[in-house]
């Protein structure tokens, strides 16, 4: 029994799997007695085969692949409800006493008009959206409205834009300046922009993250660059010319200002502007709806053939002029600074001359085109679509959020710009000890710096000039040489022909 035990165990240390050599030379020599082949020597290596396939198996199974679930967990959270809060000594739960009148549109029913320009997100994200977007203004009641603005397209990663409208800018100006101080008027000259306020995610139902608050500066800075967005918020900003920001997301809020400002139309006559009254406590110009516009009964007159400028209009704040504070523009005997009229909010009428050409304007069915819907693209801008069917109508946006033109670009130089003195004492500058001179008791009694005199240029260096030939290309010089030979050549023919005469 011992030497059979010692049989087992060394056959088990020679198989490194779970199936031992002793185990599959018992069921060989089994096979072998019951199928008693004429040359069982022979047949050996085949059987110990048929075997060794048909116990084969998989010792050690693979690690299990770990799946991303995370768009899954956030399609499901974009169908939770929050609910009320309970109270503690009754655990009954309380009604919520804060309401919503926030707008949110139907962003369903806009990805359908949107179908008929060829630019859309897809009908199963935009419903992600719509979630997304009514979770968002459930968060914050004191949006007036909250719409889709479009997709900007990044290297990395994408934007998913969110765009809600506040009464007020949610940022308090600086204080102790005077009114004209430029980093005052750098916030006041762009709080009409400020009173939109852009959420960006990378993934329809993702959560939302706000973008900083809008200057004034950087949207004069921003259609000067160019630029391709990396997809992260705090990749640091590096342009030239110089973009007056840290990271992406100024930039970001910057750009997508400027965008709105260029292709953000509506029908001519849908808005109205407001005027500011202190007295009814509106400080700011604004616009909103007219309840005098009603869509005519033909839409094709949005779609003529001639570019119809007269029928669509601007109404996303334009970029303000620069300040012009005369010399009377100083505080009264009091103290008192004069008043700063609030930057206006303007609805512009398009032009044929400078907007016509930046947009195609066409309908988008052939039969019933009084009712069918109307479609504006821009040249200036691929991806930005205006759509217009009955009372409704949608602005969007998906692309790389720079501007298309046909001409060269050429960075602009900037006038603050000092370029580094360059001369040979700078880069030939030779470091030697200063001398010292020392008195009887060996104290320092002073310092002489050292007179180094720039290394190059030596003295007996050659320059070209006419004189020096051996400076010159030595293809050159053959030339004047062979030149020469040419013209004693034909001196001496010319010679030996006028003594022949």
């Amino acid at each position: 029994m011992g030497d059979d035990n010692k049989a087992k165990d060394i056959m088990a240390y020679l198989a490194p799997s779970n199936a031992s050599v002793f185990d599959h030379l018992s069921e060989v020599l089994t096979n072998v007695a019951i199928s008693n082949p004429e040359n069982p020597v022979e047949s050996f290596h085949k059987i110990s085969r048929e075997v060794l396939e048909n116990s084969l198996r998989w010792t050690d199974e693979p690690a299990p692949v770990k799946q991303d679930n995370s768009k899954q967990v956030e399609c499901q959270n974009l169908f939770r409800v929050q609910k009320a809060e309970a109270d503690p000594a009754t655990s009954i739960s309380k009604a919520s006493k804060v309401g919503t009148d926030t707008y949110v549109p139907d962003i369903g029913a806009e990805t359908e008009m949107l179908n008929w320009t060829g630019l859309s997100v897809g009908g199963v994200n935009a419903t992600r959206i719509m979630l997304s977007i009514r979770q968002l203004a459930a968060v914050h009641p004191e949006f007036k409205s909250v719409r889709f603005f479009g997709k900007i397209l990044g290297k990395q990663a994408d934007y998913y834009v969110c765009e809600a409208e506040v009464t007020a800018c949610d940022e308090a100006p600086p204080k102790g300046l005077i009114p004209k101080h430029p980093e005052k008027r750098n916030f006041e000259k762009a709080q009409q922009h400020n009173r939109f306020k852009y959420y960006v995610c990378h993934s329809p139902g993702a959560p939302w993250t706000a973008l900083p608050n809008l200057r004034y500066y950087q949207l004069l800075a921003v259609p000067n660059i160019k630029r391709l967005f990396t997809g992260n918020l705090n990749a640091p900003m590096a342009t030239f010319p110089p973009f007056p920001g840290e990271t992406e997301a100024e930039y970001l809020r910057a750009k997508i200002a400027h965008i709105g400002e260029r292709t953000v139309m509506s029908p001519a006559g849908f808005f109205t502007e407001v005027p500011a009254d202190p007295e009814a406590k509106r400080k700011y110009h604004s616009i909103a709806p007219s309840p005098e516009w009603a869509p005519p009964e033909d839409l094709s007159g949005y779609a003529a053939e001639a570019w119809p400028t007269s029928a669509w209009a601007r109404h996303y704040p334009q970029v303000p002029d620069a300040d012009e504070f005369g010399e009377d523009f100083v505080p009264d005997e009091t103290g008192k600074w004069p008043d700063i009229d609030p930057e206006a909010w303007p609805i512009r009428p398009l032009t044929d001359e400078e907007d016509g050409p930046l947009w195609i304007a066409r309908q988008c069915s052939h039969q019933l085109k009084a009712k069918a819907p109307v479609c504006l693209i821009s040249r200036q801008y691929p991806g930005a679509v205006v759509v217009l069917q009955g009372k409704k109508f949608v602005n969007f946006y998906i692309g790389f959020g720079n501007q298309e033109n046909d001409k060269m670009y050429t960075p602009t130089f900037q006038e603050n710009l000092v370029m580094p003195p360059v001369c040979a004492d700078v880069i030939y500058k030779v470091h030697r000890e200063p001398t010292v001179e020392r008195d009887a008791d060996g104290n320092i009694t002073a310092t002489i710096p050292p007179e180094v005199k720039p290394r190059y240029p030596l003295e007996g260096w050659l320059h070209f000039n006419d004189e020096q030939a051996d400076l010159r290309d030595k293809m050159y010089v053959e030339w004047e040489e062979l030149k020469k030979k040419e013209a004693e050549e034909k001196a001496a023919a010319e010679a030996a022909a006028a003594e022949g005469a």
